[in-house]
C-alpha cells in the first residue's frame, strides 16, 4: 500500500480527503511545523506528499526547500491556488511539485485529481465517498445476523463485489446511494422486514427491476408459500449451500 504524508492545517474538506483516500493508501497526518514535517519525511518515507498550504507563510518555504534538496524523487502535491504553487514551488527544478486548486474545480474535483496523482483506480460518488472501479457485479446482502452476513460474504466475495446491510432501512439507504445488481434479502427481520423491504425496492422506478433473492429460516409449506407469493427471483433456506446460491446468482446476473 502506498504511503502518503499529509501536511498542513485540516479543515472539513481536507478531513474528507483524508477519510476517503485512506481506503486505498496509508495516510499519515502531520502538522505544518517545518521541523516536525522534516522529521516525519525521514521516519515515514512517503511515496507522495500532500500539502494543504492554507495558512502557510514565508517561513514554510523552508519545507519545500528541504523537499527539493533531500527528497527530490518524492512527488509533492499542493492543495491551493496557482499563486500558492508558484510561491511554494520556488525551489522545484525537476517537476517534483504539482497542485490542485479547490477554487477551480467542481464538487469532488479535488478528490478526483488527487486520486489520479496517487494512481487510485476508483470513482467519486455524488456524496463524496470513493468506491473502487471494479467490473464485478454488486451484490447487497441484507440480514440482521452478523454471522450470516460474514458467511454470505465469504461465499460470494471471490466472484462479486459484496456490500452488507444489517436492516431493511439501512439497505434502502445504501441502494439509493449506489444501486446493486442483485439483493440477497433476509425474509425475517425486525422492524423493516424482508417483505416490506422488497415492496419498497419495487415501489421505485429506478430499483423495481433489481433481482431479489430471499433467505428464510423457516421451511414449512405455508411459510414458503407466503415467500413465493411475493415473486422473488429465487429463495433459499438458511444456511444456503455455496455452490447452489452461486449457480442461481450466476443465472440471474
Amino acid at each position: 500500500m502506498k504511503k502518503v504524508l499529509f501536511v498542513g492545517h485540516f479543515n472539513d474538506q481536507t478531513k474528507q480527503i483524508q477519510k476517503e483516500l485512506s481506503k486505498f493508501v496509508s495516510i499519515q497526518l502531520c502538522s505544518d511545523n517545518v521541523t516536525i514535517a522534516e522529521s516525519m519525511m525521514g521516519i515515514y518515507e512517503p511515496d507522495l506528499v500532500l500539502v494543504n498550504v492554507e495558512g502557510f507563510t514565508d517561513s514554510h518555504l523552508e519545507f519545500f526547500q528541504i523537499l527539493a534538496e533531500k527528497y527530490v524523487m518524492t512527488p509533492v502535491v499542493i492543495i491551493g491556488s496557482e499563486a500558492a504553487y508558484r510561491r511554494y514551488a520556488l525551489y522545484d527544478m525537476s517537476g517534483q511539485v504539482s497542485y490542485v486548486d479547490p477554487q477551480d474545480m467542481a464538487e469532488n474535483g479535488v478528490l478526483e485529481a488527487l486520486m489520479a496523482r496517487v494512481d487510485i483506480d476508483a470513482e467519486v460518488l455524488p456524496d463524496g465517498s470513493i468506491v473502487s472501479k471494479d467490473d464485478r457485479k454488486i451484490v447487497l446482502v441484507v440480514d440482521d445476523s452478523p454471522m450470516m452476513l460474514r458467511s454470505m460474504k465469504q461465499m460470494l466475495e471471490e466472484r462479486y463485489q459484496v456490500t452488507l446491510a444489517t436492516s431493511g432501512q439501512q439497505a434502502l439507504t445504501m441502494i439509493d446511494k449506489r444501486q446493486p445488481d442483485l439483493v440477497v434479502l433476509d425474509y425475517e427481520m425486525p422492524d423493516c422486514d424482508g417483505k416490506e423491504t422488497l415492496e419498497l425496492i419495487r415501489s421505485k422506478e429506478a430499483t423495481k427491476d433489481i433481482p431479489v433473492v430471499f433467505l428464510t429460516g423457516h421451511g414449512d409449506a405455508e411459510h414458503i408459500r407466503s415467500v413465493l407469493d411475493l415473486n422473488p427471483s429465487a429463495y433459499f433456506l438458511k444456511p444456503p449451500k455455496a455452490d447452489k446460491i452461486l449457480e442461481v446468482l450466476g443465472q440471474l446476473l
